[in-house]
């Protein structure tokens, strides 16, 4: 049994950990915006749920990686 190698594979983890590290720097910055908006405007609840909710949309695209159960090509692992 003798795997492929695919040559652009470290070009695929490179990009693949810069996108990871740039989500995890926007959920950063994001998080700490949601709680000042929540320290200081408690009334704004509508921004914190926008926050919340474009914080989820990251964390199930990026994180949870759940285009992948749609691709197809489960067989390239």
């Amino acid at each position: 049994m003798e795997q492929q190698i695919d040559p652009n594979l470290d070009a695929k983890k490179k990009a693949a950990w810069q996108i990871g590290l740039a989500v995890f720097v926007l959920l950063f910055a994001l998080t700490i915006g949601e709680f000042f908006v929540g320290a200081v405007a408690v009334n704004w609840w509508f921004i914190l749920i926008a926050i919340a909710l474009l914080k989820a949309f990251f964390v199930v695209r990026d994180y949870m990686h759940l285009p992948r159960l749609f691709k197809g090509d489960e067989e390239e692992h």
